[in-house]
């Protein structure tokens, strides 16, 4: 089990904003992907129950709905439904869970795909104007309004525009982009290794947040006011080095699996990984324990230095 012995009174302020710092690029990601607030709360109850259940009993004794909701504050009608769902792969009640609450975005463009209000002659989503200019014509607008009242069509237009999900026309009427139903052909990949190593990441830092030994290595270095120049040199250098590490690693962990073969307890998974990220401007640092604005990582001599967890 992940995470200090017992259960702290109030979760400790410092944590909170740890995560909170760590769930903004989660919560960009998940918006541009159309994955609204109905769906990642349904996904978090679902995962909340099950991490529960899995790493928090009691020992010698059964894990009740009772329990789970106190550890979690999921409903214990939802705790229910969840622990008596049949069994499926791992993530599958979740997605199932998730599905069951898809994002105004998304229910739009289905309609507009599915609905035969909203489709020519030949089966294919319709030009659409902005907004209803006769009676009963089918529009953007009638389009959004058919499924929600609560939210402006220009401003959920505004946002489909932006995406590439929609285009307008010269003369103003407005395309489903082919792209808004065609699927990636490179997510599904991208997607797993999202999950995994983001995954496997958050796991070695909470293990040594909660205080976990041995700790994981885990070691970072952030360096700002550099020019466009100095990131691109210090990429093509991380890129080089990194992989050199990563084909060494390889290397010796293919030699130890070959002579691990047969061993009753060849049964441990390892994953060594690498990753750097650059941006244009400063991103705004929440309070740190020196105070608001600063960053405990930084070495004030020098601008930057390797953050050590």
């Amino acid at each position: 089990m992940v995470g200090p012995p017992g259960q702290p009174a109030a979760p400790p302020p410092p944590v909170l904003t740890a995560v909170r710092r760590v769930l903004v690029p989660l919560v960009r990601t998940l918006i541009g992907f159309g994955i609204s607030w109905p769906m990642l709360a349904n996904l978090l109850k679902s995962v909340y129950v099950e991490v529960a259940e899995r790493a928090f009993a009691l020992p010698g004794k059964q894990m009740t709905d009772s329990r789970i909701t106190l550890l979690t504050g999921v409903h214990r009608k939802d705790v229910s439904q969840f622990r008596n769902a049949p069994a499926k792969a791992d993530g599958a009640v979740a997605e199932e869970a998730a599905a069951a609450a898809p994002s105004l975005g998304s229910q739009v463009l289905s309609r507009w795909l599915a609905h035969s209000d909203y489709r020519d002659a030949d089966g294919r989503p319709r030009a659409l104007p902005r907004s209803t200019r006769t009676g009963g014509e089918a529009s953007f607008e009638t389009l959004v309004t058919g499924i929600s009242k609560d939210i402006r069509p220009r401003a959920l237009l505004d946002e489909l525009l932006h995406a590439g999900l929609v285009a307008e026309r010269a003369d103003g009427l407005l395309d489903l982009v082919e792209a808004a139903h065609v699927p990636r052909g490179d997510l599904d990949k991208l997607a797993y290794y999202y999950g995994r190593n983001l995954a496997d990441h958050l796991a070695a830092s909470g293990h040594n947040l909660a205080g976990g030994l041995p700790p994981f290595l885990e070691r970072a270095l952030a360096y700002d006011g550099l020019s466009p120049e100095s990131i691109a040199v210090l990429r093509g250098e991380a890129d080089r080095m990194g992989m050199a590490m990563l084909v060494e690693l390889n290397r010796m962990a293919a030699d130890l699996a070959d002579g691990d073969a047969g061993r009753d307890d060849a049964r441990h998974r390892f994953i060594a990984g690498l990753y750097l990220y650059d941006e244009g401007e400063a991103p705004s640092v929440p309070t740190g324990p020196a105070g608001p604005g600063a960053d405990p990582d930084r070495d004030p001599a020098t601008g930057g230095g390797a953050a050590a967890s």
